[in-house]
């Protein structure tokens, strides 16, 4: 009834405003309806949905970059990723859920939150700085802190910012470029106050707000004890990772020194001595009610320690495993533990020091015994980049980037992973596209995937038995990795198309040209379920690609290529593959296809295009004004007229949309609504469920 009610209100908006195309966000129905009473005249008629989103994913599988307990809430954690914004936990990691509204980009390096005012909170993206004064629920971007270059940098920035203690109004950033900003108003305004030639990867301030240091790549500890007016360095190390301060003894601090490890003072910083500790320090923290107590995270390369003192840093325990969660996470099934990835914050509790909580590449991790023991605590933060979703009958099929292919048989609740299940490099890498049939009443399952191996290449792996076991192959694919005009550097197998009729021919494409005497990328084929390939001997003009690749329903001999570039656009055979005619150059950059039952292509550039007749006429059936890619496209098998699409760019920002018509392309109605990853990648839709599933990065379901 919303639905009919607001499509309704759609074209009365379209009548009053005299557009036939209404596009992009605004506020809500209501506001429409002021606007339009109030007879506001505008170039652009705005029309969107409220939609409520619904998660379907699993957890873990990515990097998660940085970490902050909630000053007084004990259950309270907040954690940022490198790729899709910011979580929140308030049950100490039972449910983790994004909190992404308003903030300036999903690349968040670093996370504070003020001791005065518990619900203002501080995240360092790569977009710049934002704030939240209601505990994350609500961001707002800091436009003057970005002028000054005030952004989270991968690999540089570990705790860039840190709000004074003894008053919110007062915090200090460093930046990758090596500066020191300063706020005396809570963000609002901002000042350099110091510069060095390296770049600043943390910043502390003591319990009392007297002492603020900056932890340089250069100088080691910088310190100022004048509000930031003056800077001197100390006599540590020349490179810094952060400095924890004691709070129940202002004369005691630790700081942490890469590869030199852990250090001590305590005579409030001016000689400093070496502690027994040693590994790649990133990270060091104090318990506030014993300053003898005091744990630190050593990372090397994909590897990571934990190591604890309570004698003042005198003797270490270290542990390097943690307890998975694999109703959470379901990659690697087969281990009851796991080591511990790429260790990037630790954050200890205020309100109970025993709770300690790391932030990490793949599974961040819970301690609830001051780091005796850990369990992977990650249940809701998705962080999987999904390129493909599938449906066969009550199960639902996910490949993902890193991970491998997963299935669901109760619409997202949990996940079991269907391979990778061990440390094999030949298949353990990205999963891109997959085609999944019904054969004999089990399914057939068929990804492509490239190895993180590169020794290694491109292949698909299959299943016969709707995923109980699995093969891969290469068997007529490249025996070689390509370059050559390539969308990210690699020849990645990245387009996979099913031939409607016979499910045994099966297409895949790959990007990348001929070159340093191999025969490069492009159409394959296999006529035997994917287990045996065949390149076809006939090229389009431009083998860059992405998804775009489809088979005509109604004429098996009828294939779609869509490519980017030079020569990019749409090309057709009509022959299998044997020969190829360009038929659309309206746009260069096409990422994907969609083609109806009928026989309708659908072809996504800035805008959205659509042909009846196999390309010889286009009819555009959008006029967005964004400039933003449309990348995400699907078609309603029972309703042709009914169409949803994903615009998007590669950037970390969080500028994107998820679109839907219902009469062709006439009008446009956007359901963005309220998925905390405003630019899904690939699209589908379940007419078993009526649910719209988005992928990109993480997994989100709407009923349509």
């Amino acid at each position: 009834m919303i639905e009919i009610l607001s499509i309704r209100l759609h074209r009365l908006l379209k009548l009053l405003c005299g557009f036939d195309k209404i596009q992009r966000r605004s506020s809500v129905i209501f506001g429409l309806i002021a606007i339009v009473v109030a007879g506001v005249a505008s170039t652009e008629c705005v029309f969107a949905l409220e939609t409520s989103w619904q998660p379907a994913g699993w957890g873990g599988g990515g990097y998660y970059w940085c970490a902050v307990f909630h000053p007084t809430q004990e259950k309270t954690i907040y954690m940022g990723g490198d790729v899709d914004g910011i979580y929140k936990t308030d049950d100490l990691g039972e449910h983790w859920h994004l909190v992404n509204t308003g903030i300036s980009g999903y690349g968040i390096y670093g996370l504070a939150v003020s001791m005065k005012n518990p619900e203002t909170v501080y995240a360092d993206a790569t977009t710049g700085l934002s704030r939240s004064t209601d505990g994350a629920a609500h961001w707002q971007p800091l436009l003057e802190a970005a002028k000054l270059g005030i952004k989270g940098k991968r690999g540089v920035t570990i705790r860039p910012v840190a709000v004074d203690p003894t008053s919110d109004k007062t915090v200090y950033a460093g930046t990758a470029e090596g500066k020191v900003c300063q706020s005396l108003d809570g963000g609002d305004s901002w000042a350099e106050v110091y510069s060095t030639s390296g770049p600043i990867h943390s910043m502390s301030i003591s319990p009392d707000g007297k002492i603020v240091l900056a932890a340089t790549d250069k100088s080691g500890l910088v310190m100022s004890v004048d509000g930031g007016k003056a800077w001197t360095p100390l006599s540590t190390p020349k490179k810094a990772s952060g400095a924890a301060f004691a709070t129940s003894d202002p004369n005691t601090i630790y700081g942490a020194f890469f590869e030199d490890g852990i250090y001590k003072s305590t005579d409030k910083g001016k000689t400093w001595q070496a502690l027994s500790a040693k590994g790649r320090m990133v990270d060091v923290a104090v318990n506030p009610a014993n300053a003898d107590d005091v744990y630190c995270i050593d990372t090397v390369g994909w590897g990571g320690k934990f190591l604890s003192s309570h004698d003042g840093g005198k003797s270490w325990a270290t542990v390097g495993d943690m307890r998975s969660d694999h109703d959470a996470d379901p990659t690697g099934k087969a281990q009851t533990h796991g080591g511990m990835s790429a260790l990037t914050n630790l954050t200890l509790s205020p309100v109970n020091p025993k709770l300690l909580f790391i932030s990490s590449n793949w599974r961040p991790t819970l301690s609830k015994d001051s780091g005796a023991t850990w369990t992977e605590s990650d249940r809701g933060a998705d962080i999987s980049v999904v390129y493909d979703i599938r449906f066969s009958g009550k199960r639902t099929y996910a490949s993902a980037m890193d991970e491998g292919v997963f299935s669901t048989e109760d619409g997202g609740t949990h996940w079991t992973q269907l391979w990778p299940l061990n440390g094999d490099d030949n298949i353990n890498g990205d999963y891109w596209r997959m085609a999944v049939w019904d054969n004999a009443g089990v399914d057939r399952i068929l990804s492509t995937c490239t190895p993180w191996n590169r020794k290694k290449t491109n292949r698909v792996v299959y299943s016969d038995d709707s995923g109980k076991t699995f093969k891969s192959s290469t068997a007529g694919l490249p025996n070689y990795n390509i370059h050559a005009n390539t969308m990210w550097g690699l020849g990645y197998m990245r387009a996979l198309a099913l031939d409607p009729k016979d499910p045994k021919i099966v297409y895949a494409g790959i990007d990348g040209d001929v070159a340093d005497g191999n025969q490069g990328g492009g159409v394959f084929k296999s006529t035997d379920g994917g287990d045996t390939w065949v390149q076809l001997p006939n090229q389009p003009a431009s083998r860059r690609m992405f998804f775009g690749l489809v088979v005509d329903p109604t004429d098996s001999q009828r294939l779609y290529w869509g490519c980017c570039g030079t020569n990019g656009g749409v090309y057709r055979s009509e022959d299998g593959g044997d020969s190829w005619k360009q038929i659309f150059a309206k746009e260069s950059f096409i990422m994907n296809l969609a083609i109806s039952p009928n026989g309708t292509l659908y072809v996504p550039g800035k805008n959205l295009w659509k042909t009846t007749d196999h390309g010889e006429t286009w009819t555009q059936i959008s006029d967005f004004k964004d400039g933003l890619q449309i990348l995400g496209l699907e078609t309603s098998p029972t309703d042709e007229k009914t169409i949803w699409i994903s615009e998007v760019d590669w950037s970390e920002d969080t500028n994107g949309h998820v679109r839907k018509t219902t009469d062709g392309g006439m009008t446009w109605i956007d359901i963005t609504g309220d998925i905390p990853y405003r630019k899904p990648i690939v699209l589908r839709f379940n007419p078993i469920a009526n649910e719209l599933w988005a992928g990109g990065v993480g997994l989100w379901k709407l009923r349509q």
